[in-house]
């Protein structure tokens, strides 16, 4: 890492001028610039360029795990260019900070049990994925930042090539507090692209974001991670000093001719023994028909299967390569997602909609949000599982895609609005009392047990606490003087209403 502590203090300032700079919702701008760039991690020259903010909320990112908002992980990339670089800078503001050099030949973990995970996954990484027009394949690499003593460190290669540490690009990071830098440089003759106005790159940019420095990899593993990533088009646009258009390809065309004058002898198919017979066709599959296949989650409906094996890397992949033909893990995943949107998923009520638009959120988190408490609430009493209150939050935000702070505002919000209802005698009552009446159980007394549990549970995410929903349903059980057979029986009731 080089530079002085001015350039250094500069270089954050302008990370943090370039997080307040809009969000680019169609191709990614790459502008061309007058001179070379030093590679060190310190963004003084780069200027003001415009920035592509990695936010769940925007056009091409996607989410993996529940990050609670933008003090927990916040993401800016930006992109220039010249005759002989592409050039590329990531801001990134994180309150944990976890670095980890890990080689490309030690990258895979295995338990004792056999399970296996990619370490880059649980360490604070970025990767780059670059592909020229028309390429059937790209580069990636990997970057590990500085800790703020290491230098950066990098290694990848060709799509599909055999991962190394040789390779010519150029790269440095800077940190200072909670904010860190990468800043790299890739040789257009190494990506294969002769650059040209106009042309259109495909990227992507992912960062894992590990807030768990100095855990083995087995006590990681048995936590949630979580990564976020971009993907869409970067365009080069300008033209930088000593810029070329390319030259005509007299050569190739040459080659094309003489290949055409070519005549291959004709070749007569290979006769069939008589004696041979004909083979079965395959079952048709449901894909082949269609049809969306029945897919069976664990833990209840809808919950995304956890690939086997470095089961991260190739849902990455495929979303790299664009591919059609995507990882088993991956397919259930989106069949899943298909099956719940089409079949499953409903709208939520007007009034809980009312209090995502306060929260700013949009009617399809909402929706999401809301469907997904309901399955994990009836899954809950069904099955009388004991969950964290935090556990809850994280499950919905997944689902969602979106911040654990957004989960956690939508449910405070949600509570909020029960209790108001239940103590002004609202629409809400005569659910809970359908059901008390439905059981057996007092209406009061379903009463009390609701609002117990409601206000508890309040005052437990609005302090940042943590509880248990056994513990939680206990204290509401003997404030409410019901049985602990009653108050099963009422909660399964009052579960299946909900949902409805």
């Amino acid at each position: 890492m080089n530079g002085s502590s001015g350039k250094l203090s500069m270089g954050i300032w302008l990370i943090t001028v370039g997080l307040l700079l809009p969000v680019v919702t169609q191709a990614a701008e790459v502008a061309a610039v007058a001179r070379s760039l030093q590679i060190d991690g310190v963004l003084v020259e780069w200027g003001l360029p415009r920035g592509v903010a990695i936010d769940p909320a925007g056009e091409g990112v996607g989410l993996r795990g529940a990050f609670d908002g933008p003090e927990d992980h916040e993401v800016d990339f930006y992109l220039m260019w010249d005759v002989d670089f592409l050039y590329v800078a990531v801001a990134v503001v994180d309150d944990i900070i976890d670095v980890g050099h890990i080689a490309p030949r030690d990258n895979v973990w295995q338990g004792a049990g056999g399970e296996r995970k990619d370490k880059m996954f649980y360490f604070d990484h970025l990767k780059v994925f670059l592909r020229g027009p028309d390429a059937p394949l790209g580069h990636n690499i990997w970057v590990g930042p500085t800790d703020g003593e290491c230098e950066p460190y990098i290694w990848g290669g060709r799509q599909r090539d055999k991962p190394t540490v040789d390779v010519p690009v150029q790269v440095g990071s800077a940190r200072k507090g909670e904010i860190y830098t990468y800043e790299l440089a890739f040789p257009w003759e190494w990506l294969g692209i002769y650059p040209e106005k106009g042309m259109e790159l495909d990227a992507m940019f992912l960062l894992p974001d590990s807030d768990l420095p100095g855990l083995e990899m087995r006590k990681k593993v048995r936590q949630s991670n979580k990564w976020i990533w971009w993907k869409g088009k970067a365009q080069l646009l300008g033209e930088p000093p000593g810029w070329k258009p390319r030259p005509p390809p007299v050569m190739i065309e040459e080659i094309q001719k003489q290949t055409q004058a070519i005549v291959l002898p004709e070749l007569k198919p290979k006769e069939r023994p008589p004696e041979e017979e004909e083979e079965e066709p395959a079952a048709e599959t449901a894909g082949e028909r269609g049809e969306t296949p029945e897919i069976k989650a664990e833990e209840g409906e809808g919950k995304t299967p956890e690939p086997e094996g470095a089961g991260e890397q190739q849902q990455v992949d495929a979303v790299a390569d664009g591919a059609t033909t995507l990882s088993a893990a991956a397919l259930r995943a989106r069949l899943n997602r298909q099956r719940l949107a089409r079949s499953h998923r409903r709208g939520a009520p007007e009034w809980v909609r009312e209090l995502g638009q306060e929260q700013g959120l949009s009617g399809a988190v909402v929706d999401s949000l809301f469907y997904r408490l309901t399955v994990t609430l009836n899954r809950l009493t069904d099955s009388e599982i004991n969950s964290r209150t935090d556990g809850l939050v994280m499950d919905i935000a997944e689902y969602a895609g979106t911040w654990r702070a957004q989960a956690r505002g939508f449910l405070i919000s949600l509570l909020d609005r029960v209790l108001i209802d239940l103590r002004e005698d609202g629409a809400l009552r005569a659910g809970i009392a359908a059901a008390a009446t439905r059981v057996g159980v007092e209406e009061e007394q379903g009463m009390s047990l609701v609002e117990e549990i409601c206000s508890e549970t309040l005052i437990l995410y609005r302090k940042g606490k943590v509880g248990t929903t056994g513990e939680l349903l206990e204290k509401a059980r003997r404030h409410a003087r019901l049985s602990v057979e009653e108050t099963r029986a009422f909660t399964r009731a009052l579960a299946a209403d909900w949902g409805e």
